[in-house]
């Protein structure tokens, strides 16, 4: 009799394949990821999109574009409270040669896959064409290899591999979430002075006392940063990435950090505990068995170690 781990996997991949017809001679996936990469920066595109996480459905307007060095979006929301956010600059350098990770530290609008750190922990596929906000896509799964992370499903666009659509995936390969474009408008040229993305080599050099063992494969930590809560109490805050997947860990002094509860919206899940005398919160779009495991893997390190 075959594993439910098995039937799970079966399940998964017959999903995928549902809708769409295969290519005859796919593409490398690998290859389309790291221009997604590129042109979700590069590229000047304005349009409205949709989101859904779990019975929550809106819809935002953006403008994107890349000018005389400077990143800059401009977010509007369609439904619900009238809102205006503006992003610059989002993961590149300061004037003190700091790199400013906001693309990791507040989740993207779109999403900044980092492919070269993949490998291992995700599995992917080409599984053909599809039509998203009138403009022809090439679809890929991105099937983790583990229960510790979401799969997903992007559509890129043919032209300029732009994500135009992507749904996070549970292990059944049923949506949890996801975000489209209902119509788009995107420049012909691309940025030419957009400095090359190196994420692998951008990892935190933390030196302070929490120590994090055990980490699921491929997780490492890549923003560490000291803040203050809105009550002023100091806050260690530490970002870990697979690539694809952010998981935020909060760690303030347990006498002056206000108790916190599990729960989840969509793919999204927050679980907080005490670990050493300190509350730490952690913040994922992730399964929250995999919240559990960093919460275990936490601890202070003793003066004797």
């Amino acid at each position: 009799m075959p594993s439910l781990r098995l039937l799970q996997s079966l399940l998964f991949s017959a999903a995928l394949l549902l809708p769409l017809a295969s290519f005859s001679q796919s593409p490398d996936p690998l290859t389309l990821l790291k221009e997604m990469q590129q042109s979700v920066r590069t590229l000047t595109y304005e349009g409205d999109f949709v989101y859904q996480f779990g019975d929550v459905l809106n819809a935002m307007h953006i403008a994107h574009s890349w000018q005389n060095g400077f990143e800059r979006e401009e977010l509007t929301t369609l439904t619900g409270v009238e809102r205006e956010i503006v992003r610059q600059n989002p993961g590149q350098t300061d004037s003190d040669g700091t790199r400013v990770s906001n693309r990791l530290l507040k989740a993207p609008t779109l999403m900044t896959f980092s492919p070269q750190n993949l490998d291992g922990v995700y599995n992917f596929k080409v599984l053909g064409d599809d039509r998203v906000a009138a403009r022809t896509t090439t679809v890929i799964a991105v099937l983790p290899v583990d229960d510790y992370r979401y799969g997903h499903r992007l559509y890129l666009d043919k032209e300029t591999a732009l994500p135009l659509r992507r749904e996070v995936l549970n292990k059944n390969g049923k949506p949890v979430s996801q975000q489209m474009f209902t119509a788009i408008s995107i420049s012909a040229d691309a940025a030419t002075d957009v400095p090359a993305v190196d994420d692998a080599a951008s990892e935190a050099n933390y030196q302070g006392p929490w120590r994090f063992t055990d980490l699921p494969k491929g997780f490492v930590m890549k923003v560490y940063a000291q803040g203050r809560t809105n009550n002023g109490h100091a806050s260690d805050h530490f970002v870990f990435s697979d690539g694809i997947v952010r998981i935020s860990l909060f760690i303030e002094d347990k006498t002056t950090a206000k108790l916190g509860r599990r729960s989840s919206a969509g793919p999204v899940a927050i679980l907080g505990s005490e670990v050493d005398g300190h509350r730490i919160t952690i913040v994922g779009e992730a399964p929250v068995d995999t919240l559990k495991h960093f919460l275990k893997s936490a601890h202070l390190q003793q003066e004797a170690e």
